[in-house]
């Protein structure tokens, strides 16, 4: 008695140990006989099969054949609760198992971790920000103008930066060209954000480059689109500068939509007044002329 005793103590440290003996050893074995109230007089363990029993009790599988190591009891047959497969009763085996899941079958589960989240369509679909970068070129009076732009919009929020590059004949009959440079830096709101029609108002800075003078003052915006039929789109933009100088553009074309790449085309006009900040006298010009370019949204 005191020799099976120690024999199940010593038994017990050992698999309570540090690192259990079959994880170390990476092997199936045997757990040692388990007592139980219901088993035999005098609480002794209960025979195994191969230990003098008189009618060997087979060991259960569990379905597909695969075997689980395990005792029995008048409550059915307890598998390893270290086993990755077992037989048991929830009740009983809950505080080693834990709560596993997937469950297969009635008394089978896997230990597995718990199932990374899976991104949903509408969140992969949806973009926080679109960016688009456009460029074009236009035939005006006197030369050419070469348009180059950025625009980012959010939910309802964005911010745009415009660049046009004039280059045109002399006024005065002296060679060489003159250049004239309108940069536009400004915020914008979508109030219309619909799959057909979008417009968008912006307030910002603008700036002129001219050969004898540099000017910076306000300026407003505003631009609309509005679906044709299929990728065909009209679109409108209109641009102020109210001081120190007059800066009065505007544009009118379609676009066609192609995925990432937009393609457009349409007929600019921008008129620009000086108010006589160089040397009192006012100077205007007109430019006009059409103009054609693409757009690569991100």
């Amino acid at each position: 008695m005191w020799k099976q005793t120690g024999l199940v103590l010593a038994i017990t440290l050992v698999g309570l140990g540090p690192g259990s003996a079959e994880a170390r050893f990476g092997k199936r074995s045997s757990p040692p006989p388990s007592s139980n109230p219901g088993s035999s007089p005098g609480g002794r363990p209960s025979p195994s099969p191969g230990h003098g029993a008189g009618t060997p009790r087979p060991r259960p599988a569990p379905s597909g054949g695969y075997y689980a190591p395990g005792y029995f009891s008048p409550y059915g047959y307890y598998g390893n609760p270290w086993h990755r497969y077992s037989y048991f009763d929830p009740a009983w085996a809950w505080p080693f198992m834990g709560p596993y899941v997937p469950s297969y079958g009635r008394y089978y589960r896997y230990s597995q971790p718990p199932p990374r989240p899976v991104l949903g369509v509408e969140d992969a679909a949806a973009q926080p920000f679109t960016t688009s970068f456009q460029a074009d070129g236009a035939a005006v009076t006197e030369g050419y103008a070469v348009g180059l732009g950025m625009q980012t919009d959010g939910e309802r929020f964005g911010f745009g930066i415009d660049l046009n590059l004039f280059n045109l004949a002399t006024d005065d009959g002296t060679g060489g060209r003159d250049s004239i440079s309108l940069l536009s830096v400004a915020p914008s709101y979508l109030v219309v954000k619909q799959p057909r029609v979008t417009w968008r108002v912006s307030a910002g800075l603008d700036a002129a480059f001219a050969p004898s003078v540099t000017m910076a003052g306000p300026g407003f915006g505003t631009n609309a689109r509005l679906g044709l039929l299929g990728p065909l789109k009209l679109e409108a933009n209109a641009h102020l500068t109210p001081l120190p100088y007059i800066q009065v553009r505007g544009d009118a074309g379609l676009a066609l939509d192609l995925g990432h790449v937009r393609l457009r085309a349409g007929y600019r006009a921008t008129y620009l007044d000086d108010q006589g900040v160089v040397d009192g006298v006012r100077n205007v010009d007109l430019f006009r002329g059409p103009f054609a370019g693409f757009s690569l949204v991100l």
